[in-house]
């Protein structure tokens, strides 16, 4: 697998907006966990070098069963994972949710557009932005 992001979202439609709109821009496979328990178990296959890391996360804030907080919270305290931007990508605007997740080191917080058609632009935005930081060349544990 070459790059890809990893995109934890439990809402079907929005996954299936976000792997169009990605596949159609850019060459990045998009590996998509829709609840945290498949989070956390695709972070310990991470954190145990089972898995190629991450060219990117977007991870949603609402999910079932380990919310997106839980989650950055466990990829940020991973020296594995530690140098993996996560954006996150969500519907709450609410100020707590932001100063938390900026507070557990998301490198971002972006809300979902509310319109359709913003959709694809917002997602094609983030990606040229973080193909600027070129941390792509991230050093693979044996490497």
């Amino acid at each position: 697998m070459n790059q890809y992001i990893l995109l934890v979202e439990d809402d079907d439609d929005h996954a299936e907006l976000a792997e169009f709109h990605i596949n159609n821009y850019c060459d990045i496979e998009v590996v998509r966990l829709s609840d945290g328990e498949e989070a956390m178990s695709y972070i310990a296959l991470l954190e145990n070098n089972e898995k190629p890391l991450p060219w990117l996360v977007l991870l949603d804030l609402k999910i079932p069963k380990y919310d997106g907080h839980e989650i950055l919270t466990k990829i940020k305290s991973s020296t594995n994972l530690l140098k993996c931007p996560v954006v996150m990508f969500t519907t709450s605007n609410s100020n707590k949710d932001i100063k938390k997740a900026l507070d557990l080191k998301a490198n971002s917080y972006i809300l979902k557009p509310t319109e359709l058609g913003m959709y694809g632009d917002v997602l094609e935005e983030m990606i040229d932005y973080w193909k600027l930081d070129q941390h792509h060349v991230l050093s693979q544990p044996g490497q």
